[in-house]
């Protein structure tokens, strides 16, 4: 093995293409029934059952559903969520417009509020053509505090503080069995407190409650169907001396987003030194970035048979997401191969020099390794080339559109 130096790691972040936790095989034609009002509270029920199936509807139709806006960190701006994964999309279900589910249920006097059995709604799918219902109840906890605050010069302000706690119970039952397929509870509270001059500022149940229904919609669109995933990549910092220079311009690879230059640099570091498990870590992270989960988790199986002790954790994760490939072919989502060839990437690991002066200077660039020799160019300094041969004290660069020519050593920094 060749020998080692401290390295640190380049973060990346993205979003990829995870399954649900529940998988509804078979059901891609679905109705959503209003959840039923808990609280029975005219106050409360113009956020209740009809409010939420608005907010979930819209969750199951968005194409970008977990893409967010990243945050740049102290000192830098934030910057729009990204995604790598080119795919068919990740709307899966077809959804019966609420006029049309109304109308049936008018039709057998069931009435579009009254709660439905599962076998009712099992007869009620058949007649429409849905492989499965959605029902659900909702539930809202809101309660108000005010305190005192004791000031040592002897002032005092109130604060008021409201709450505002959201319980959710989601139920999808089949149309052809009337069995129930999957069920789950979700809670989301939110919160606000102000007090002295702003105390009669505080947001109340009617702005508090639409944060729930919006967070409590995604938990549960997110439940039964798949969605964008929030991933902070460590990309392995390459810790081969003899790759050092490539390791640099791999970090600006990654900084910029040029994918297929990163894995080619990756790729030739790793076929220059089969026993390196960085590379091939990083190699399988380009992979799982860009969706392929297969080759993510064969990568990541080499990266652990080379250094188990440090990716051996990592192999069990991706062997997950290779499964999870499975599952979201299965649901119809189909991602495409991520295009990673590049122009002249066996020059990515080639030794590199960099030209004296500022981009206005000019120097000559010969046809023979001589000053005698006829000028083929002339090159413009502080510039960086592909170095391919060392000739006494000229070498051979690889010029613009092809060409090579050599540059004496006394114009390079």
């Amino acid at each position: 093995m060749l020998p080692l130096e401290t390295a640190k790691s380049q973060d990346f972040e993205c979003f990829v293409i995870s399954p649900p936790e529940k998988i509804l095989n078979g059901v891609r034609k679905i109705a959503i029934l209003n959840f039923e009002n808990f609280n029975k509270n005219a106050y409360y029920d113009a956020f209740g059952g009809k409010a939420f199936v608005d907010y979930l509807t819209s969750e199951l139709l968005d194409d970008k559903r977990g893409i967010y806006t990243l945050s740049g960190g102290l000192f830098s701006a934030n910057k729009p969520g990204k995604t790598f994964i080119n795919s068919t999309g990740i709307v899966i279900f077809q959804l019966i417009e609420r006029e049309q589910l109304y109308k049936v249920l008018n039709e057998k006097n069931l009435g579009t509020d009254v709660p439905l059995s599962d076998n009712q709604a099992s007869e009620i799918g058949k007649v429409m053509g849905i492989d499965a219902f959605i029902s659900g109840t909702i539930k809202h906890n809101y309660k108000s505090n005010r305190t005192r605050t004791d000031y040592q010069n002897g002032t005092h302000a109130y604060f008021t503080e409201n709450i505002c706690e959201t319980e959710i119970n989601i139920k999808i039952v089949s149309v052809a069995t009337a069995q129930i397929l999957g069920t789950k509870t979700f809670t989301f509270q939110s919160s606000d407190k102000k007090g002295g001059q702003d105390e009669g500022k505080v947001l109340v149940f009617d702005q508090l409650a639409p944060k729930n229904l919006q967070n409590l919609s995604f938990m549960a669109a997110n439940y039964i169907a798949p969605f964008y995933r929030y991933v902070k990549l460590e990309f392995q910092r390459i810790k081969v001396k003899e790759f050092k220079e490539s390791a640099d311009q791999v970090t600006n690879f990654l900084k910029n987003e040029d994918l297929a230059s990163a894995y080619a640099l990756y790729k030739a570091i790793y076929d220059a030194d089969n026993y390196n498990a960085d590379a091939a870590c990083n190699i399988g992270g380009l992979y799982f970035i860009t969706g392929d989960y297969v080759e993510f988790a064969n990568w990541n199986e080499i990266a652990a048979q080379i250094n188990p002790k440090k990716y051996g954790k990592n192999y069990e994760t991706a062997k997950k997401w290779a499964i999870a490939a499975t599952e979201l072919r299965d649901m119809g989502i189909a991602i495409e191969k991520y295009d990673f060839s590049v122009k002249n990437a066996s020059d990515l690991l080639a030794k590199r020099v960099t030209t004296k002066g500022k981009n206005a200077d000019r120097f000559d660039v010969y046809a023979e390794p001589s000053v005698t020799a006829a000028i083929v160019s002339k090159v413009p300094g502080s510039s960086e080339f592909v170095v391919i041969d060392v000739k006494g004290d000229f070498i051979l660069i690889k010029l613009l559109g092809g060409k090579e020519g050599y540059i004496s050593k006394t114009n390079i920094k």
